[in-house]
């Protein structure tokens, strides 16, 4: 049942701030360990030995394990709220993937790459304040 339908409760506004806390966080992990997995594998190659490689790295399969979290916790939040914000509310992963690549990575955030979040955070505000 959507979330309009229940009501704006204390404890049901929380549960889903849990949630949303609860995807972002499974998501931005996975991507970032898929990265952490990738630099620590040679170039990728079609091959059995390379797929070897893939299949012993602890930093893939506990990227597979946040997917995995991920998913179970987009089911929940989809029984509970509507497609459209739900869907547009995801890209406050891009906003924890630019993060956290700076921070374990070194990667440099551009003023473009700024602007963007800015523009993420405020279209996600919106979508939540609007959309009701």
């Amino acid at each position: 049942m959507p979330s309009d339908q229940r009501g704006d409760r204390p404890d049901s506004l929380l549960h889903t701030v849990a949630l949303w806390v609860a995807l972002i966080a499974f998501d931005t992990s996975a991507q970032l360990l898929f990265k952490s997995a990738a630099v620590r594998l040679a170039s990728p190659e079609l091959s059995f030995q390379w797929l070897q490689m893939v299949a012993q790295s602890l930093h893939f399969w506990a990227a597979a394990i946040c997917l995995l979290m991920a998913f179970l916790v987009w089911m929940l939040i989809l029984r509970r709220s509507r497609l459209g914000r739900s869907f547009a509310a995801t890209a406050l992963t891009f906003v924890g993937v630019i993060g956290g690549s700076q921070l374990l990575f070194g990667e440099s955030i551009s003023s473009i790459q700024y602007a963007g979040i800015i523009l993420i955070v405020v279209g996600v505000a919106l979508l939540g304040r609007f959309d009701r």
